[in-house]
This record gives C-alpha cells, sequence and structure tokens, in this order.
C-alpha cells in the first residue's frame, strides 16, 4: 500500500484494520489441494500455515471450496493460521485468503500436518498459468496458428531434403560401410543430422495448431477448476504458486498480491 509513497508522507499516515494500525499491507491467497491417490483423513494434527517472523495476520477466511459444501474452516492463533477438515478427497481443494501486517518473503511461509503417509514439512513451488482452469472460452491464438503452421512447413523441407538423397543412401547399404563412409560422410552425417529436428517440427507444428484453437497440452496435465471471481492478477505478479510434498500427496498453492491496493489490475 505505502509502496512509492515519500517517508515523511508515509510517517504521517496511519491505517487501521479493525482497530490495528497497519505498517505494510499483505495480502495472499492459497489454494490447498490433495493431488494423491488417496483421501487425507484422521488428521493427527490439523494443517497450519506459520506465516514469517515480523508479519502479523489481521484476518483470514476461506473464499472456496471444491467440491462445494466440502466443510474446512479456518482459525487464527498467534502467528498462524489453522485449517480445519475431516477429508479431503483426491483432486478436492480449497482457497483461503491471508491478510497481513508485515512484507514477508514467499519462501518464509511454511505449512506443517501430522497425518499418515504426508510429511511434516510442505514445500512450495510456482503454479503454471496452464494449471488454473478458470471455465472461460479459450480465445483464439493466431500466434499459436502461425507457429504451427511455420513449424510443419520447415519440418516438411526437412524431410523433403531427406527423401531426395534416399535414393543415394539407400544404394550405399550395399558397399563395404568404411568405404561408404569415408566417401559418402557428407550426405550421410546431413541426413543423420537433418532428421532429427524435421522429426520435431513435423510433431511439434500440428500441436502449436490445434493448441490455437483448444486447451491442448502435452503431456497431459492436472489442473484446478478455479472460478474466475477468485483469480487475482496483480500487475506484477501471477496469481499463484504452491507448495509441494514429497510424495505429491497434496499441495498448497498460493495467489500473491503483495501491494494489492496499488498494483492489482482485478
Amino acid at each position: 500500500v505505502f509502496r512509492g509513497v515519500d517517508p515523511s508522507v508515509r510517517d504521517a499516515l496511519k491505517i487501521e484494520y479493525k482497530e490495528v494500525q497497519i505498517n505494510d499491507l499483505f495480502e495472499i491467497q492459497f489454494l490447498i489441494a490433495n493431488t494423491g491417490e488417496r483421501p487425507i483423513r484422521d488428521i493427527i494434527r490439523p494443517l497450519t500455515l506459520h506465516v514469517p517472523e515480523g508479519s502479523q495476520i489481521l484476518d483470514a477466511s476461506i473464499l472456496y471450496t471444491h467440491p462445494k459444501g466440502r466443510e474446512v474452516s479456518i482459525s487464527v492463533k498467534e502467528s498462524n493460521a489453522i485449517f480445519y477438515f475431516a477429508l479431503l478427497n483426491s483432486d478436492e481443494f480449497f482457497i483461503a485468503k491471508i491478510l497481513l501486517d508485515g512484507v514477508p518473503k514467499e519462501q518464509d511461509f511454511k505449512f506443517s500436518i501430522s497425518v499418515d503417509d504426508l510429511p511434516p514439512t510442505l514445500k512450495q513451488r510456482f503454479l503454471p498459468p496452464d494449471l488454473v482452469d478458470t471455465g472461460d472460452k479459450r480465445k483464439f491464438k493466431t500466434g499459436s496458428l502461425i507457429g504451427g503452421i511455420v513449424c510443419l512447413a520447415l519440418g516438411s523441407s526437412l524431410a523433403g531434403l531427406i527423401y531426395a538423397q534416399w535414393p543415394t543412401i539407400s544404394a550405399l547399404w550395399g558397399v563395404e560401410p568404411l568405404a561408404t563412409l569415408k566417401q559418402n560422410w557428407l550426405i550421410l552425417v546431413s541426413a543423420a543430422i537433418t532428421a532429427a529436428p524435421a522429426l520435431l517440427l513435423i510433431v511439434l507444428g500440428p500441436m502449436l495448431a490445434i493448441g490455437a484453437f483448444t486447451n491442448f497440452s502435452f503431456p497431459k496435465k492436472r489442473k484446478f477448476p478455479v472460478p474466475s471471481d477468485y483469480i487475482r492478477r496483480p500487475f506484477r505478479f501471477y496469481p499463484y504458486s504452491h507448495l509441494h510434498i514429497e510424495d505429491e500427496s497434496m499441495m498448497a498453492n498460493h495467489a500473491n498480491s503483495a501491494d494489492a491496493k496499488s498494483s492489482a489490475a482485478d
């Protein structure tokens, strides 16, 4: 909120939230999902978000659950946000919003949980934009179509060069290998080098062209169906990152909107 404000002016400003004076407002959204094959249940100690030192939680809430009706609650104790849920099946998730006073670093947020088959600490990583499915109709991408056509044309041209030399290459098979390599090494080496990019471009071209019309991805990726109302697009950040557990049985993803009041473009 105070980014770019003159220090003398900033010292004179006083902003309060629920009667608590705020120095630096920071909002972050977490998407916590079970990406394993088995449901998460019989939790010994609930999932807990440990806020970095120097930051204070002002407010915490659950924005969305998938599927609807999954009971998830959150409470704040000291510098921790605790998530309560009795069951989280495979591919189910929920989104939580945390409002803080402070300027924490993303890597300093820590999660912990005590439950069978899961490690006690969660690690975070960025969530690529193509893993978020808002359900919105995909816009046609001219660049992907042009790129696909260009790749296919280049690949076909390279394949044509190999085909043009194929009679010569076929005739060399009946000759002594060593003599063939010495006398015709340029043809053989160039054909071998050309074959790999030709095949790659011929496969990549149609994939790019199809991607211009659909949400095609190879290999197929797990996507999170998040309503567009909960997608934040800050000016400087893509909204999602996520936490990773080593056995991939659970993920927690967060949408970072530091200085949201001044830089978010919702």
